[in-house]
């Protein structure tokens, strides 16, 4: 087992080392011809951002292959599906993500299935690896067996809190010595750094220049903070991040900004859009979808047709067509043309990525991994989980920062307590 990992807090170049290591394993053993390197990460903004580094290792010259750790499991289970049935391996239904990475998981613990893997992938890399559920897990230890592997993690930055103790930290310092980075390089504000340092230690984050911490007392206020900070930006991207849309207080707020001018210096309106996660956006379309149970080929596609026009439309179509062209089918059911739409919504972010705008507001999970100019942090009170994991919320909105970093907490009462004490 050849194994390379990196540790270290947010934004401390945890990525960039482990671009400078995979440039390392090529100059001491280049890829042969027909070789690639296999990325691999948990989520799929992730891997968008770990694509464009690789683009920039010296020899690689775009010899690689990117994608989630779930796409990869469900290719190899197409791939060796005979197999799989041979060793009564039940298949795993569209949406069974972590039962298909259990299954890849044993499929590459047989040393056939593995070798032919690493014969095209001799190294594999996995940025954010915290994430890994013990069944990704499963299969990153069985391909770390034959492939030169390469890890870059963070065990704070977990926000899955069944994953405490985490199961990739415990495998991965149990195999090899981790080298440890502590300098933080997204930003040089000191106030931020001081804050995500006190974050991770446990301890009650201190206001300085550079990032705040207010009470709104009910949303117009806040509406108006969010207005001033944006006002007063200096230019840059502002992402408006919350831990948590129960109860409806960052929705209100950015609505707010949105619709009128706030505050008494009438900041605003602003166009903040918020960012729609990969499930929102395959419900916005099988919602509208006028299929009932199992229809013929020709209905489906008038029902796909009347749809908005999309790229996952348009496969889904191409899909249908094919399934009567080629295999003769005359009827599908509604479920089947769901999973086609929602594989179709997963492939295309993960090849285009989301629409990026100078406003956007997002949840905590779905800024991980990301970084901009300014961070407003909107913080309700109902927020699930404990003190630890409202830390750990915390941290990573807080590290998503480089200039400036306002949290704004829906009520006084809030900073009385974790993770604010």
């Amino acid at each position: 087992m050849t194994l390379f990992a990196v540790e270290g807090p947010a934004g401390c170049g945890k990525t960039f080392r482990l671009m400078e290591a995979l440039g390392e394993a090529l100059a001491a053993v280049p890829l042969q011809e027909g070789q690639r390197v296999l990325a691999l990460t948990f989520m799929h903004g992730a891997r968008r951002r770990l694509n464009d580094k690789l683009g920039t290792v010296p020899g690689l010259k775009r010899r690689f292959e990117c994608v989630t750790i779930d796409s990869f499991a469900w290719r190899l289970l197409r791939r060796w599906r005979g197999l799989a049935a041979a060793l009564g391996i039940q298949p795993p239904q569209d949406d069974q993500y972590d039962a298909q990475c259990d299954a890849a998981g044993m499929l590459l613990e047989r040393p056939e299935v593995r070798g032919w893997v690493t014969t095209s992938f001799p190294i594999v890399l996995v940025d954010e690896a915290q994430d890994l559920k013990p069944q990704r897990l499963r299969m990153l230890s069985a391909l770390a067996q034959s492939a030169r592997t390469l890890i870059a993690a963070d065990e704070f930055q977990c926000l899955d809190a069944a994953l405490r103790p985490n199961p990739l930290i415990g495998w991965m310092r149990g195999v090899c010595e981790p080298e440890i980075l502590n300098q933080v390089r997204r930003t040089n504000v000191p106030a931020l750094l001081t804050a995500a340092a006190a974050i991770r230690a446990g301890e009650a984050p201190i206001a300085g220049n550079g990032f705040r911490i207010l009470a709104a007392q009910g949303v117009p206020v806040a509406a108006a903070m969010l207005a001033s900070a944006i006002r007063w930006r200096q230019g840059g991207r502002v992402a408006v991040i919350t831990p948590s849309l129960q109860g409806g207080f960052a929705q209100s707020v950015v609505r707010r900004v949105c619709e009128n001018s706030c505050g008494k210096q009438r900041n605003g309106p602003y166009a903040i859009r918020w960012e729609r996660s990969e499930q929102d956006e395959t419900a916005a379309l099988t919602d509208g979808l006028q299929l009932n149970g199992v229809v013929c080929t020709a209905e489906a596609l008038t029902a796909l047709e009347a749809l908005p026009r999309s790229g996952a439309v348009r496969e889904t179509c191409a899909w249908v067509r094919h399934q009567a062209r080629a295999r003769g089918r005359t009827e599908l059911s509604r479920a089947e043309i769901e999973a086609v739409i929602a594989r179709q919504v997963a492939v295309r972010r993960q090849r285009y990525g989301t629409d990026s705008y100078d406003f956007t507001a997002m949840t905590v999970q779905q800024a991980k991994n990301r970084e901009f100019e300014g961070v407003f942090i909107l913080w309700p009170y109902q927020i699930g989980g404990d003190a630890e994991h409202k830390r750990r919320l915390l941290y990573n909105a807080l590290t998503r920062a480089q200039r400036w970093c306002t949290v704004v907490v829906q009520n006084s009462d809030l900073l009385q307590a974790a993770p604010f004490q």
